[in-house]
This record gives C-alpha cells, structure tokens and sequence, in this order.
C-alpha cells in the first residue's frame, strides 16, 4: 500500500513539471568551452533550427571552439562571450591578430544583425622601419603581430587633434598601408580584449534582466518573442495556463488526500494494535493449572499494584525489557505501565489487568499472587 501511493504520487506530482520541459531549447556549448549558446543564437549540429534568430548561427571549428562567420566577411571569428542581458559579444581572430583583420578590411558587419557596440573610428596604419621611426610616430601604438623584423606598423587616429601627426606628412622611412573603421575602445590597452558586437533585434534586454529567456513563437521567423524557461506563469499563453492548472492541479490535490488518507489509516492502526491482541492472547494462551484454580484476582487488588506512565524520554523500569509480554507490542511514550510486586515483572497496564482477572500468576514466571 505505501509503495503503490509513493509511486502515485511520484507520477503525478513530476510527470506534469517535465513535460514543459521538452518545448524550450536550452543552452548548448562547444565540446572545447566556450560561451553558453542560448536564444537568439543557434549552435548548429547542436540545437534544432526553430532555437535561433535568423543570422546569429554559430558553429564548432575542427578545434571545438564556438565561430562566428559575418555575412560580408571571408573570415570567421571566435566568440568569446556573449552578454544576454546587455546583448553584446566579444569575437576575436583565431590567428591571434585580430588588427590585421581591421587593417585588411576583413571585418564586415553588412547584411549581419550586429554593429559595433562602441562607436569606431578611423586609423590609419602605418609601417616603419625601427631605425628611421622618429618623433612623432614612435609615440604611435606599436602592433606586435604585425611587426617582423625591422619593420613595425604602426596606426594614428585621423581626429584632425594637434596631439596627431597628419598621416599626409609621413616622415622618411614610413609608408601608409591602410585606412579603417576601428571600434573606439581598440586601442594599444585594448589590443588583446577583442571587438565587442551588439545587436538590437530581438530585443530581449528588459526580459533578460529578470531572469527570463525569449524564443520564437510556434518556431517561425515573423512571430513575436515568447518568454522560455524561468518566465513566470503570467507569460504564459491562456490556454497554457489553464493546462498547467488541470495537469498540475488535479493530480496534485488527489496525490494530497491519498497521502492524508494514508497517514490516517496507518495512524489509526498503530493506536488500535493493542486492545485487539489482548483478546486474541488470552483466547490462545493455554492454561497449566488444574482445571479447578481458574479464579483471578479482583480489581481492587490489581488496581493497588503499582503504575507508571512513561514520558516522553521513554524511561522504561528495566533497560532491556522494552516489549509488552502479553501484547508483544513496543511500548509507546505516555502509555500506562503496571508492576507485579512479587517478582518486578511490568506490563501494559490493560493488559495485565485483564490477565489477573482471569488469572492469579504472574504471564512471565507464573509465580502465584495473593488475593
């Protein structure tokens, strides 16, 4: 009976929370590490289609680490992170340079979601042998990766500031290379930080800041973004609601009255063990005296023997004897003891007072008692 109600129980109090379960799409990461990939993003051979964004697929290289490839750019991209409360993402070049990907125009974000999370600026590189590199430009930001052997580039902010050597005006020895967009934050502090990207559709940032995960509506591109995972019953559609109310709610409350019901009935019989057993006992015990000596004491007598109840803290008169030996049942706390005073020996108090009355001798060591 207690098996088959833990295992209902069981059932219809977990079955109900696992189900939802399977129509959200959890994060996933590359076999080498990397960012959790989670809605807007969608790790390919990772995840089903219907848990991304179109244009913000990531993948896993031959090295296991998580890719971004632009839509204009012939090069991809490691993804460092990805903040989904802020909605940034930090890539860098699997070379290690990510300058050159600048200085050659290798970074596009046309026809992609993102832009530039801090505004970008222009540079102009610039390549200079070490022995003729002279005021202004060796205070320029040297970039190790591109530097081989004497020769070293270097790049300038074309802001139009005094502080700024004219690009126009290269000194003897220095030749310009390239003119880019850098990110206003790549700068010779930040050289090995990366470029931080930011994207603004589907905007989730507010959704995000609570705890809550958006995702696609019935898996198609057009629809609004619904909530995943730790939402809130309130983000939930009506007829969802009303569904977790009845799968929930109904099993839950007939799980309730079974376990009440259980603890009830195994209540009851524990305090009803005893009186039961007696009769069947004294019904069972055979008798060795002679037939003519079957008169016990009367209860006057068996009422002056002495009583104790036990507390709370079980103290028992005698360690070791903790069994009743007419009902075999344990004794309880707050239960009446009564003592035989010949021979010391104790028992539930109903019990021995319906033995003595059909029987003068002690249950135990048949020792006669004075009437």
């Amino acid at each position: 009976m207690a098996m088959a109600t833990l295992e209902i129980f069981t059932f219809f109090f977990f079955f109900p929370l696992v189900v939802p379960s399977t129509t959200t799409c959890g994060g996933s990461t590359c076999p080498a590490g990397g960012p959790l990939v989670r809605f807007p993003f969608l790790l390919r051979d990772h995840q089903a289609s219907s848990c991304g964004y179109p244009g913000f697929n990531l993948l896993c290289n031959n090295k296991n680490q998580t890719i971004l490839t632009l839509p204009s750019s012939s090069w991809d991209f490691i993804v460092q992170s990805i903040d989904y409360v802020d909605q940034t993402l930090t890539i860098d070049d699997p070379d290690n340079c990510l300058p050159r990907r600048f200085l050659y125009h290798d970074i596009n974000l046309k026809n992609s979601p993102f832009s530039y999370a801090n505004a970008p600026e222009n540079y102009t590189f610039v390549g200079c042998s070490s022995q003729k590199a002279f005021w202004p430009w060796n205070s320029a930001p040297v970039i190790p990766c591109l530097t081989k052997y004497h020769y070293k580039v270097i790049y300038v902010v074309q802001t139009g500031s005094l502080l700024q050597p004219d690009p126009k005006l290269l000194p003897a020895g220095c030749s310009k290379i390239s003119t880019a967009l850098v990110p206003f934050l790549f700068n010779s502090e930040y050289l090995n930080f990366g470029a931080q990207l930011t994207w603004y559709v589907p905007n989730c940032r507010s959704r995000e800041a609570k705890g809550r995960v958006c995702g696609l509506e019935n898996g198609t591109t057009t629809s609004q973004n619904r909530c995943f995972g730790s939402c809130g019953f309130s983000n939930l559609p009506r007829v969802a609601r009303y569904g977790i109310l009845i799968g929930v709610g109904i099993p839950g409350l007939l799980c309730i009255i079974g376990f009440v019901g259980y603890v009830c009935n195994k209540t009851r019989v524990r305090g009803q063990i005893h009186q039961p057993t007696i009769i069947q006992l004294l019904s069972t015990i055979p008798d060795r005296r002679p037939s003519t000596v079957r008169i016990g004491l009367d209860d006057p007598t068996i009422e002056s023997y002495p009583e104790i109840q036990l507390g709370e803290s079980w103290e028992l008169p005698k360690l070791n004897d903790n069994t009743c030996p007419i009902c075999l049942a344990e004794y309880q706390p707050k239960e009446t003891l009564r003592t035989i005073p010949e021979c010391s020996h104790y028992f539930h108090a109903n019990c021995i007072d319906e033995w003595l009355r059909m029987n003068a001798t002690c249950p135990v060591c048949r020792n006669p008692q004075k009437r």
